[in-house]
């Protein structure tokens, strides 16, 4: 028995005739037939009373009917299922946000998915990068969005980075620094008040005492350090603190004039590398490249601003 035969059957319940069944499927009359007959060979029961010029379901037939439609219905929407999955317009994504990308990329890339993806169901877990990467290799995450800084390159993980975006200093629009009037400021004159950012890489503290002098390591001014960079931001509103980090992570408040850069002379140049990780050979779910294209997309949005 096959899936061709219940197709079979259903047209000829449909039609109620061997010429118009056939038809319907696209054989002659005597291939229809045929196929029935081995239909009903297999079952070793009679589906169709065959009454004239008329066909009849047996109640045997009228049984099996009832289970051909699920089966037909079942197979086909298994077929569709695995048309969205194929077009990336259906299943499952598992995606893991270390702080920086978390702040980027959550609330745009979960509007995205449910305003123009709503059948992909996504699942996003923020954490470490030593926490996200573990969950990587066990595959209960699908990628990961880290800096690239934190990443150490294995052979067991695809590294695709993201393009480079701007760090600086950012402290909020009635900040006592801005009422001073000055146009470039100094280091000195911001470890006046708290100083707050992510975990700073050895990288970026190399760069900021090469530019201004030992005492900008941050071993001596780093006031607090989170992941969480939306509570840091949060900080910054609502205080005289002063983040460091991805300018991207509150662009929406810089762009409202809420937050406000603070242009330090000389520029150091700091800048951020995020990484779209997942593992070597591991097979994708396909709509895994809706949320990996628009991760870039946004990346490259935020550094043309």
């Amino acid at each position: 028995m096959n899936l061709q035969q219940l197709d079979h059957l259903l047209a000829l319940a449909e039609t109620g005739s061997f010429s118009r069944a056939s038809e319907k499927v696209h054989l002659t009359q005597p291939a229809l037939s045929r196929s029935i007959q081995v239909l009903e060979q297999e079952l070793g029961m009679q589906v169709i009373d065959r009454v004239g010029k008329r066909n009849e379901l047996t109640p045997f037939g009228a049984m099996a009917l009832a289970r051909a439609k699920r089966i037909s219905m079942e197979v086909h929407e298994l077929k569709r299922a695995a048309a969205l999955l194929a077009d990336g317009e259906a299943g499952v994504v598992r995606l893991g946000l270390g702080g920086a990308s978390s702040a980027l990329f959550s609330a745009p890339l979960l509007t995205q998915m449910l305003c123009n993806h709503p059948k992909v169901s996504l699942q996003i877990r923020s954490g470490a990068a030593d926490v996200q990467l573990a969950a990587l290799r066990a595959r209960t995450l699908d990628a990961v969005v880290l800096t690239y800084r934190v990443v150490l390159p294995r052979e067991d993980l695809h590294i695709e980075l993201l393009p480079t975006m701007r760090s600086g200093f950012i402290c909020r629009s009635g900040h006592p620094l801005l009422s001073e009037g000055r146009g470039a400021m100094r280091f000195e004159d911001l470890v006046r008040y708290p100083l707050i950012s992510s975990n700073v890489s050895d990288d970026v503290a190399r760069i900021l005492v090469e530019c201004y002098g030992r005492d900008a390591n941050p071993q001596h001014w780093l006031h607090i350090s989170s992941d969480e960079i939306g509570a840091l931001i949060a900080a910054v509103q609502n205080s005289d603190a002063i983040f460091l980090g991805m300018l991207a992570s509150a662009h929406e408040l810089l762009a409202k004039g809420e937050l406000v850069e603070l242009r330090l002379e000389p520029d150091a140049g700091l800048s951020v590398q995020l990484a779209f990780i997942t593992l070597e050979g591991r097979t994708e779910p396909p709509p895994l490249k809706l949320v990996r294209d628009f991760c870039i997309t946004l990346t490259q949005a935020e550094i043309g601003t």
